[in-house]
């Protein structure tokens, strides 16, 4: 599965925003999840058939080179489909919410 891990940058100006749920996260941020506040930080094919392969993947099994936190609520994964469109989800407490997100306005790799 091809997956890119977005986490919220380590600046004190997002320090508010950082391990919060989604409901917290658009309560302070104007009803979106701000993905300014955010950076790619792994881009690439994982063994992976579902989000919860993923989580496990980014929490005891990280790809080779990956150098982020581990997943953690508050981090969005984008995954994309066979013909290369693809969906957000963003890492509750228990489970994931699919999102929208202006992955233009993160920071890149």
């Amino acid at each position: 599965m091809r997956v890119v891990l977005y986490q919220i940058a380590l600046e004190e100006k997002n320090a508010r925003l950082l391990f919060q749920d989604l409901q917290s996260i658009k309560a302070a941020s104007g009803s979106r999840v701000p993905a300014e506040a955010y950076e790619a930080v792994y881009h690439g094919e994982v063994d992976a058939k579902t989000l919860e392969d993923i989580f496990c993947i980014f929490n005891m099994a990280h790809p080779k080179g990956y150098c982020g936190r581990s997943l953690s609520v508050s981090d969005v994964v984008e995954v994309f489909g066979p013909l290369g469109n693809s969906d957000f989800f963003f890492c509750e407490p228990a489970g994931f919410a699919r999102i929208e997100f202006d992955k233009s306005r993160t920071r890149r790799m």
